[in-house]
């Protein structure tokens, strides 16, 4: 049998140089809202992470925004069908991705679970996030900040 290593905590300093292309200011296009609304209004889609429905928000899931300029459209409609959370990429077939607002491209996300200092799905490495996501219940993987009302 293995040595055990005890569980532990282990402090990370995370830091990224990311090359952002030159881009128009965020807004949200007609087809944002439209999809937004979709997902968190009309299918009253719970927080991808906690499952929560306060403060929710609606992530680009497989490809930023501002990266839409540097992203191959093909190459993520294909690893849009690998992580078909919804099932708009199974629905949609092989219809090309013309925009990063495409539903298809989307997640809700609570606020704290997508820009929380760390836990946020922008702040933590994407292996450490999705391993809260999938933890047995009173599992705590991203340890700071506490959960709002938790002593």
């Amino acid at each position: 049998m293995a040595d055990l290593c005890k569980e532990h905590d282990q402090i990370e300093t995370l830091r990224i140089d990311v090359e952002y292309p030159e881009h128009a200011q965020r807004t949200e296009s007609a087809e944002f809202c439209q999809n937004k609304r979709t997902l968190v209004t009309k299918l009253d889609t719970p927080c991808f992470c906690c499952g929560g429905k306060d403060h929710r928000e609606v992530h680009h899931w497989c490809i930023e925004w501002a990266e839409w300029d540097n992203a191959d459209p093909a190459k993520v409609l294909q690893k849009i069908h690998q992580m078909d959370i919804y099932g708009y990429a199974a629905q949609l077939g092989d219809k090309p991705i013309a925009s990063p607002d495409d539903i298809r491209n989307l997640v809700v996300i609570c606020a704290r679970c997508h820009r929380g200092a760390g836990v946020g799905i922008h702040l933590v490495p994407f292996p450490n996030w999705i391993s809260q996501v999938v933890a047995r219940d009173g599992v705590t993987i991203l340890k700071c900040p506490a959960k709002p009302g938790a002593s």
